[in-house]
C-alpha cells in the first residue's frame, strides 16, 4: 500500500506464503502508529546506502506500525 492510501484507510491485509503447497496464512492488519525519517529505518533496511538517504532519493521515508487483529489460513475462513 501506498503511504497515501494508509492516510485514508489504517487497515491492510498482507499475504504470507510459506514454501509448500498452500502453506502461508492471511494477516488483517490495523495501523497503530508511523515514524517519519527516523533512523530505525535506515538500520533496518536491505540496502544501504552512505548517509540516511540516498543523494537521488529526497522523499519521506515512513515505518509503519500494524497490529494483527486476525489470522487465516491461504484458503478458506479458517473453520
Amino acid at each position: 500500500m501506498t503511504h497515501a492510501n494508509l492516510k485514508k484507510n489504517p487497515s491492510a491485509i498482507y499475504l504470507f506464503k510459506e514454501d509448500g503447497f498452500y502453506k502461508g496464512c492471511r494477516l488483517y492488519l490495523t495501523k497503530t502508529h508511523e515514524e517519519k525519517d527516523s533512523l530505525l529505518i535506515e538500520k533496518i533496511r536491505r540496502k544501504k546506502y552512505k548517509g540516511i538517504w540516498h543523494k537521488d532519493n529526497t522523499e519521506s521515508k515512513f515505518l509503519i506500525y500494524f497490529k494483527v487483529d486476525k489470522i487465516l489460513p491461504l484458503i478458506g475462513d479458517g473453520k
